[in-house]
C-alpha cells in the first residue's frame, strides 16, 4: 500500500472514530442516567470491539489496546457499575488523545 493511500485511510479512520466516540458518549450518558438498556451496553461493547480490531491496522496500536480493555471490562449478565462507566469514559478520552 502506498504512503498516500495509507494516510488517506488513517484520515478516514480518525473521522469515523470521532463519530464512533460521539455515539459512545451518548450511550454512556444514558447508562449514567440509570438506563439499563441491554442494547445500549451491547452497542457500546461493539464500539470498543471495533476500536480493538481497527486501531493497530491504521497505525494506532494504543487505540487497539484501549478498545480491548474497554471490551474486557464488561461482566456478562450484570449491569455496568459506576466504576466501569468511569473507566470507559477514561478509555474514550485516551482514544481521543491518540487521534490528535
Amino acid at each position: 500500500m502506498s504512503d498516500p493511500l495509507m494516510e488517506e485511510l488513517r484520515v478516514r479512520f480518525r473521522e469515523t472514530t470521532r463519530v464512533r466516540l460521539h455515539e459512545m458518549h451518548a450511550l454512556l450518558d444514558a447508562l449514567e442516567r440509570g438506563s439499563r438498556d441491554a442494547d445500549s451496553v451491547e452497542k457500546l461493547l461493539r464500539h470498543f470491539h471495533a476500536l480493538a480490531g481497527l486501531g493497530a491496522t491504521y497505525g494506532y496500536p494504543r487505540v487497539s489496546a484501549l478498545g480491548d480493555e474497554g471490551e474486557g471490562l464488561f461482566v456478562h449478565d450484570a449491569a455496568p457499575d459506576a466504576r466501569t462507566l468511569q473507566r470507559w469514559r477514561e478509555l474514550m478520552s485516551e482514544v481521543e488523545r491518540q487521534l490528535c
